[in-house]
Parts: C-alpha cells; structure tokens; sequence
C-alpha cells in the first residue's frame, strides 16, 4: 500500500499547519498570561522549565533546517562509475545460530557480480553452533565465502579488525549477522565512492521483525526518522556522524592506517569495545574524509523484541554517543567554519546531539523538583510535557508518511509517549555510566587481548 503524491502533500501539509497553530496558541497562553500564579515561587524550576521549553524551540528549529537539506537529498546512482569496484564484505558472528546463514545467503543472492565480491565470515568465538552454519553455507557459495573462526571471543571490534586486515579490496563492507540486504544494496552502497574525497558510506537500515511486537513497529518509526531523515541532512553536507554496522561501506586506504589506534581505543581508561561503528565514522570526519548515506542500500535487520532488550541497546548506543562526541568534539570545534558551511553543519548536529542529552539531564529532575515543590503546579509540567511530545513526534510522522500506510502514522505517537514514561532515563543513566563498556545484548567478552592474527583465513 503507497500513499500517492497529493495525498501525502495533503497529510505534510496537515501537520505543519497543526504545528504552526499549536506553537502559535501554546506560545500566546504562555506569554500573554504570568506564568507565576502557575508555578511555584521557586526559580530554580521556573529556569529549567525556561530551559525545557527553550530548548523544544531549538529543536523545531533544526528539524526545519534538517528538512531543508533532507528534501534537497539526491543518492548516488550505480550508474555513475564506468564498472562496479571489487570489493570485501565482513560479516562477524557471534550465538547468531541460523540466522548468519539467512545474512550469508542474501550477499549470495545481490546482483553484484560474483568475481567481484569477497566475502568474510567471522566467527567470533561463538558458544552455539554459528559456526557450524558458516561452514555449511561457505561449502555451498563455490569459494565466494572464506570462513574463519575465531576461536576465542573478542568482541565485535576485534573480528572486524581481522576481516579488515585479511581483505584484498579497496572497498570494505560491512554486514551485521542478522541482517538481510536487498538485492540492489552493494551497488547502490558502493556508488558513492566515484568521489574520492568519500571515506564511508551509510546504509539505511529497516527493522526485520517488525510483526513481533509493539516495539519492534515502534523502533521502525523511529529508523526512518534517525536513519533516514536526519542521515539524509547530514548527507547533504558529508557528515553523516555514523555509519551503521548493519550495513556500511569504507574506503579502506581511508581507516587502514588507524585501525590500530581503533581497535586499542580506550576511554576513561578503559577499552572502548562498544560502538566501533560510530568510532570509525569518528576517524573518518577527523581525516577530512566526506562520510555520506544511500537510502537505496536497504538493510532488514533484527530489533529488540522487549523492554529489557531494548534498554540495553539503548544504553549501549548512547555511552558509544557520549564517548565519540567528546572526541569529535575536540576535532570540530577546533576549526573555523566561517567559509566551509559543511564544517559549520558538522558542528551543529554535533552540538544538538549534546544539547539533547543535556536537556534530557534537565528533564527528569524538573519533574522530581515540581514533585517535591509543588504539587499544585504539576498539571501545568505535565502540559507543557505532552504538547512538546506530540510536537516531536509529529515530525517523524509526517516524514514516516513517505513509505508506510497513513494509519502507521499512529505509531510515531506511540513511540513518542511510550519514549517519555519508560525510556526517560536511558540518557542520564548512559552518561553517568559511561565507563561501562560491555556489549549488554550478548554474553561477557574478553576484555581487550591486543592485535588478533593478521592470518586468519585458515584460523580452525
């Protein structure tokens, strides 16, 4: 089912009308009434629900300036290189079981041409029988498909270090072991790199196993808006701030010479061995490099199913955030950008990622101060909360509308609300535990073990 042109220039325009008029009727009430005789006389609260609301503002102004530039995105096309790169895809493992065999067997299956592509397949220490399906499937892909198994678990970073150094190809893939790529995803994802001053190129990502449950509809929402929409704007000015390990592609004389300085990354002290994706991506803008998205190179892959699940992807996500924006941090800033808008864009969806997660350190002891202060002036936090939640989620709705039936509009409110009551503390809780680099969503690896073998390609 498509939503044909008019009707989704009808249901964008809809929105943005209700948005105006309610930024419009929200800001005349607050404004044109004193807001003490609502709130308690207590000003430290008054200036976090200043901040609070100031900085919603904020917010819808960079969403309009993001969809400025996401409208004026245009993905590369397959056909602008005379012939299709070779090129090295790296798929690490670990207790997938069958489904590495499902994501082994969509790389068969691409229109990429076979003498072209080198396939990786890691197993990374595995405690199931992941390997055993690796080996079935490589026994059957008449030599397309290199097995190796690790037979100690190191972690993600580690296997993707050893499929990186073993490769013969200027262009690196990567693949997740639970995701199923679409038949025209390598060429697309490798379209870009007919630019040379491309380093990495994200895919866009969609969830597999949408029909498991409320949270897997709601976190489809939430990737055509994270990793479409706002991927798109930042495409547009070649700072994408991550490449996703579901599906992205590298140039490899671009990471090669700080691959080692990737995987001995430590943080606080300690290793780094969660988000190497966003570390890499990190290496790439500090180089100089253009990192860009194909929203034509489609990755289905596997979401959390329930709230435990869910909250440890997220908090492993956001430390891996916290830990890359300071070092990118001390790379952007350091730089005018008075005569390079990219530059100056790279420091602006840098800044509003820290901006959310200052806001979200304000916001939850707003709410505990006006517990504890006020009861009386409760209901008027708790309005201006759902106005700025149905104000939020609206923008991911109307952008949702382009590949998902009207009535799954719903879903971005739900996602919206269910983000404020349940998931609220996900960010100060990341920060404050920032240290903690465990995997979470898999078993304890071990703890960085230095440089695996270069030589793995027959490593039993």
């Amino acid at each position: 089912m498509k939503t044909n042109f008019s009707q989704l220039i009808s249901i964008k325009i809809l929105f943005w009308v209700i948005l105006v008029l309610t930024v419009g009727i929200f800001g005349a009430v607050s404004f044109m009434q004193p807001l003490k005789p609502a709130l308690p006389d207590n000003s430290l609260l008054l200036s976090l629900l200043i901040v609070t609301t100031t900085g919603s503002v904020v917010f819808l102004v960079y969403f309009f300036i993001s969809a400025l530039l996401a409208y004026s995105y245009i993905p590369a096309s397959p056909d602008m290189a005379k012939e299709l790169p070779s090129c090295t895809i790296i798929v690490p493992a670990y207790n997938e079981g069958k489904q590495v065999a499902e994501t082994l067997y969509s790389l068969l299956e691409t229109d990429y041409p076979a003498e072209k592509m080198e396939i990786i397949a890691i197993n990374d220490g595995s405690k199931d029988d992941t390997w055993e399906w690796i080996k079935s499937v490589a026994e059957t892909s008449n030599g397309r498909i290199i097995p190796v198994n690790l037979t100690r678990n190191r972690g993600k970073k580690h296997a993707l270090y050893c499929g990186i150094k073993a490769s013969k190809s200027e262009i690196i893939i990567t693949v997740d072991s639970d995701s199923i790529i679409s038949r025209d995803a390598l060429k697309n994802l490798v379209a870009p790199f007919v630019d040379q001053n491309i380093g990495g190129v994200a895919g866009s990502l969609r969830v597999k196993n949408i029909k498991a449950g409320l949270i897997p509809q709601m976190l489809d929402v939430a990737f055509v808006f994270g990793c479409d929409f706002i991927r798109r704007a930042q495409s547009v000015v070649g700072s994408v701030l991550c490449t996703p390990g579901a599906l992205s592609a590298y140039r490899k004389s671009a990471i090669l010479p700080y691959c080692d300085e990737w995987l001995q990354q430590k943080f606080l002290g300690v290793p780094s061995n969660i988000g190497e994706d966003r570390a890499i991506t990190t290496i790439l803008l500090r180089s100089g490099f253009r990192v860009v998205y194909q929203n034509k190179a489609v990755a289905h892959t596997c979401v959390p199913e329930n709230y435990r699940q869910l909250c440890r992807m997220l908090i492993r996500w956001t430390r891996s955030d916290v830990r890359e924006n300071y070092v990118l941090g001390k790379f952007a800033y350091r730089r005018n950008p008075l005569f390079s808008f990219s530059l100056l864009m790279l420091q602006v969806n840098l800044s509003m990622q820290i901006f959310s997660f200052i806001l979200s350190l304000i916001f939850l002891p707003l709410w505990i101060i006006t517990v504890l202060v006020s009861l009386g002036s409760i209901h008027y936090l708790l309005l201006m909360t759902l106005f700025v939640t149905c104000l939020w989620s609206a923008i991911p709705a109307v952008i949702y509308a382009d590949t998902r039936p009207k009535i799954d509009l719903i879903w971005a409110f739900v996602f919206g609300v269910y983000s404020l009551f349940a998931l609220l503390w996900i960010i100060p809780y990341s920060i404050f535990t920032v240290r903690n680099s465990k995997w979470l969503t898999r078993d304890t690896f071990a703890p960085n073990l230095g440089k695996p073998p270069i030589d793995i390609r027959f490593a039993q």
